[in-house]
């Protein structure tokens, strides 16, 4: 063999070794990785039924239902025929209804919208042709009749399964394929007579159904034979459920139409029931497939006659008077956490604060209902409505999205284009559960009481109150950031330092010297090339801003005031310019042609959320779950190194997002579940935690809280703006809104006011250097950060704020009230009363004048 043959075949056995094994490297690393599996928790399992019995209480609390379960507090009842239930509340003698008996004669609503207020249930699906439709289960279900709506038992409740659709067939219920063990057990009460062994003789073995009996085609033409067998089948006890199951199990295609069998579990637990759907019990036919269900759209609706409000989870709470009149308004629907970014839309129509609380309440005079989304709340929207535009009635109501679905266009060789849906094969296992409780007491004030001793219960919301003289005040520290630099004409990315180690500990110290010491810095951008650092798997400090020994020093000096240092830092989303981050391998994708999910600013003229202004850093990724413990890992390996007091965590408070890769889909909740498993490990580490937004099940793990929302989205539908988040979490957590120098609003008094309404303290973003060396990097919309240019006013506003919320530390905020002439109320456990005046006039109260823009506290 020739030499250079030789050298030939050498070099190529050793690329391709490299080669093959440098892609086993990626095999093994990435594409074989599956993190979130060990960590995901499996959905409840869904839970096996008996036969339905019903109880006699002796009276007749709902006419023309029946009594299936109570307790002390509450009866549950049950239209046999419908499914419908309705709640007795054995303290008030109210009686709630999740279809009142009215609604059939709404002299307002279409024949689709009576429809609608009858039906518990309602979905919306993908046909097999990818078409998509909605079914209501009194349209396609309780009007069928045919044994469409099936009452079973469970404990404490009732199961209420609606098969959807149209399931009639040529053979009627007769089954074209069963097994042999279902048709002798069905035919079992006539087995001796000639009916028996007629009917037997009209089945064979299936060819086409291995294991299946099949009705002979003499059977299935003859209409006599038809008619009797029909007569017989139904004499049993066979139904048009039944019949759907067997074709089902056939596994024969075609012989059964499109439907979908949806269990609705009602039972009572204290002063609640727990409404839930299961979806391991949920059944898809003929290739259909569901992509949101609906339930009780109409469960305790206000009608025109009633006075009351809706109480929606819209950013700080919002309310919904009964009747208002704004007919000319959209219905209010948010999704909890946000919208999964990885089913929303590029298109962005307006900046709106997300739902961070599972919430949502209708109160009326007669009754108070709290409703708590308590399982697979982060794939759940909530919808409200009033009266006078689409129906007579007041009413909210949970929607959960199963599956996402996309469009994808498709372009052919001679320009034209098509449109081509693409939705998710499989249908989450998950379990969808909203308890509705039913309280004594009135109001918002009672509903956030109860949902905070609900969160307390189930270990979400810290129990111990917190202890403290003062409020903290608290600061965003920017450190650096990168920017766009030259030299010798070759440009480069370089670092910008807004403020150093020494020069924070400047800031700390001068507004020490005005009197504010409980201090809690969130310092931002000291490692991995700053702001927008690179991935946490190791932490390079940004030597520009000084050396580890200046930091740990800041940390200790802030601690002694009584204050706490964190390292701020992003796990679940990493920017573009990252390095050490396989962005087509690690982020989430859509599902529809594998795109990944890439985001950024939204351009002012497109209205397109992926807009980077020039600037590269802006754009980011989204971790998929799969890696996220990953990168958790070992930042909590790097982060140990250095002494600061706390962690903050940047986005996983506020960021919640599915990976929909079509290799397997994971949904929102096994999302949170990693989030979580994550949450759980650096708690772990004994650290403090920071986090900013507040999603609820952050909470927790948290012990200062940033960028909570203290204001409503005004949309046109809701009324008034109230603290409801605050209700719920004041005492056990202390928290901030966004930071007051990056704020629309410049008015002090404003600022102070709703400070003091909201039980919420001064949050600043600060820098050393002038934002206008920032112009130039992806943080100029940080515009007005410079320390003294904003000192005087920061400590003004704390010590105004401090003097009236220091005298509520670790209290609860038992009621909050909106006067009729403007002002509000706002109550604490130890009995101090605040009355703020946010109007234009000065107003009295209990004798007293509240200044236009002030407040008294009594």
């Amino acid at each position: 063999m020739k030499l250079s043959t030789k050298i030939f075949l050498i070099t190529l056995a050793i690329v391709v070794l490299v080669v093959g094994g440098y892609q086993g490297y990626l095999l093994f690393k990435y594409r074989l990785h599956n993190g979130h599996l060990s960590i995901v928790a499996d959905s409840d399992p869904f839970v096996e039924s008996f036969d339905f019995t019903y109880i006699d209480v002796g009276t007749v609390d709902v006419p023309g239902y029946i009594c299936v379960a109570e307790n002390e507090y509450l009866r549950l009842y049950i239209d046999e025929e419908t499914g419908n239930i309705a709640i007795f509340d054995r303290r008030t003698l109210n009686i709630t209804y999740a279809v009142h008996p009215d609604m059939q004669n709404d002299p307002l609503a279409s024949d689709l919208n009576i429809s609608l207020l009858q039906s518990q249930v309602t979905i919306e699906y993908f046909t097999a042709t990818r078409i998509p439709a909605r079914m209501n289960s009194f349209d396609h279900s309780v009007d069928m009749g045919d044994g469409q709506v099936k009452l079973e038992g469970i404990e404490n409740g009732v199961r209420i399964v609606y098969t959807m659709g149209d399931i009639s067939s040529p053979t009627g219920i007769v089954p074209i394929f069963i097994s042999l063990e279902r048709l002798e057990m069905f035919l079992e009460p006539v087995r001796g007579t000639r009916a028996y062994t007629r009917n037997m003789l009209r089945y064979v073995e299936s060819t086409i159904a291995p294991g299946f009996m099949e009705l002979i085609s003499s059977a299935r033409t003859g209409a006599a034979t038809l008619r009797e067998m029909n007569e017989l089948f139904e004499s049993v006890g066979y139904t048009a459920a039944d019949f759907a199951y067997d074709m089902a199990a056939s596994g024969v295609e075609d012989v059964i139409p499109l439907h979908f069998v949806v269990p609705l579990d009602v039972k009572l637990d204290g002063n609640s029931i727990v409404a839930s759907i299961n979806t391991r019990g949920v059944r898809e036919y003929a290739s259909g497939r569901i992509a949101t269900i609906q339930f009780f759209r109409a469960f305790g609706a206000g009608s025109t006659d009633e006075i009351g409000y809706l109480v929606v989870p819209n950013g700080s709470g919002s309310l919904i008077h009964f009747n208002n009149g704004k007919t000319y308004a959209d219905e209010y629907m948010q999704y909890i956490y946000g919208e999964d970014p990885l089913l929303s839309d590029y298109l962005t129509l307006g900046i709106i604060q997300d739902i961070r609380i599972p919430f949502f309440g209708i109160n009326a005079e007669n009754r108070t209902i709290l409703g708590y989304v308590e399982d697979g709340e982060s794939q759940c929207y909530i919808t409200a409505g009033i009266s006078g535009k689409v129906n007579s009635y007041n009413y909210i109501y949970p929607g959960f999205t199963l599956r996402g679905s996309m469009s994808l266009a498709m372009f052919g060789m001679t320009g034209n284009e098509a449109v081509l849906p693409i939705v998710e094969r499989d249908l989450p296992m998950i379990n969808l559960a909203v308890r509705y409780s039913f309280l004594e007491e009135n109001g918002y004030s009672a509903m956030a009481k109860s949902a905070r001793e609900q969160l307390i219960e189930n270990g979400m919301l810290h129990n111990e109150p917190i202890q403290a003289n003062d409020i903290p005040f608290y600061m965003d520290i920017i450190g650096s950031v990168m920017s766009q630099k030259f030299f010798a004409g070759i440009q480069y990315m370089g670092q910008v330092p807004m403020t150093t180690y020494k020069q924070a500990a400047e800031i700390s110290e001068d507004m020490a010297e005005r009197g504010v010491t409980r201090q809690v810095i969130n310092y931002q951008g000291w490692f991995n090339r700053g702001y927008y650092h690179d991935v946490p798997d190791k932490i390079r400090p940004v030597r520009q801003l000084g050396n580890t020994r200046e930091l740990e020093s800041l940390a200790r000096a802030v601690e002694e005031k009584d204050g706490k240092l964190y390292s701020d830092t992003t796990l679940l989303t990493t920017p573009w310019s990252t390095r050490r981050y396989r962005y087509n391998l690690e982020s989430s994708r859509y599902y529809g042609g594998g795109m990944i999910a890439a985001f950024g600013m939204v351009n002012p003229i497109t209205l397109y959320n992926t807009f980077s202004s020039g600037y590269l850093e802006v754009l980011y990724n989204i971790i998929s779950p799969r890696f996220l413990m990953r990168y958790t890992e070992s930042f909590i390996k790097a982060i140990d190194r250095y002494d600061v007091t706390g962690i903050s965590l940047r986005d996983m408070g506020e960021v919640l997002a599915s990976d929909r890769r079509r290799t397997g889909v994971i949904h929102r909740e096994e999302a949170k579940d990693v989030v979580l498993y994550a949450f759980e490990r650096i708690h772990d580490q004994g650290k403090p935690i920071m986090v900013s937004g507040g999603n609820i099940y952050s909470l927790r793990f948290a012990d200062d809280l940033i960028n909570m929302p203290l204001s409503h989205n005004a949309l046109y539908v809701v009324d008034d703006e109230i603290p409801f988040y605050q209700m719920i979490v004041f005492g056990k957590i202390e928290y901030a809104g966004s930071p007051i120098n990056l704020s629309d609003t410049s008015d002090e008094r404003d600022v102070i006011l709703r400070l003091v309404e909201y039980g919420a303290s001064p949050h600043f973003t600060f820098s050393y250097e002038s934002a206008s060396d920032m112009k130039y990097t992806g943080l100029n919309w940080k515009y007005s950060t410079r320390f003294f240019n904003w000192n005087e006013m920061a400590a003004r506003v704390y010590h105004e704020v401090n003097d009236v919320l220091s005298l509520v530390i670790g209290e609860q905020m038992v009621e909050h009230e909106i006067l009729s002439n403007g002002l509000r109320l706002v109550t604490y456990s130890n009995g101090i009363v605040i009355v703020i005046n946010r109007t234009n006039n000065d107003l009295e109260y209990d004798g007293k004048i509240v200044p236009s823009g002030g407040y008294i506290v009594n």
